[in-house]
């Protein structure tokens, strides 16, 4: 599912957050609960249902595609993935969005006046906590650009012989503007 929308204006940014998510109810069509789960502060479970890829626009002058958790949230909400991976540094305290490569702000609203879910991709008392704690690239909801820590290289070593071909083919219009949107969104997270 990918889609772009303007979400800034109604999400709340939530540094205790590990990932961010989407209301489900803000999602058209019907969607199908899938098997990743999260978890409530007070540790009760939250219903996924998949992904969908969103711009949401902060008035700071440059695009921010991400992937969002579609899940049971009241409101959308900004997590630590999201400000961590785009540099942006909220200041409670002006009520300011600031972007930390630009150094550009936004204004915001921090009212306080309802309670924020604090979504985390762990139960609190879970048998593994400790040890995934230990390693936390290995539970990131959405992944970034990765610079390897080794110089091991792996490639496909090929024998002369005739090419292994496939008659091209167009895709389906449809299929052809979603490959086009995932391709567009992996250049711009710099995976590719």
């Amino acid at each position: 599912m990918s889609s772009k929308a303007v979400i800034a204006a109604t999400s709340t940014s939530d540094t205790g957050s590990d990932v961010s998510a989407f209301p489900r109810s803000m999602v058209a069509g019907f969607v199908k609960p899938s098997n990743y789960e999260l978890f409530a502060a007070n540790g009760s479970t939250i219903t996924t249902y998949g992904w969908v890829t969103l711009q949401p626009e902060f008035g700071l002058r440059r695009a921010f595609p991400w992937r969002f958790v579609i899940a049971n949230v009241s409101q959308p909400i900004i997590g630590a993935d999201f400000l961590a991976h785009y540099r942006l540094l909220p200041d409670l305290q002006k009520k300011i969005l600031m972007d930390g490569k630009t150094q550009i702000h936004a204004k915001g609203s921090a009212d306080g006046s309802e309670a924020i879910e604090s979504l985390k991709v762990l139960a609190i008392e879970n048998k593994y906590h400790k040890i995934l704690a230990e390693f936390p690239d290995l539970i990131k909801a959405t992944p970034g650009a990765r610079v390897a820590k080794h110089s091991t290289e792996h490639y496909i070593k090929t024998t002369p012989g005739p090419p292994v071909t496939c008659r091209p083919r167009r895709l389906a219009l449809d299929k052809l503007k979603a490959a086009k949107a995932e391709f567009n969104l992996l250049l711009q997270e710099g995976i590719i």
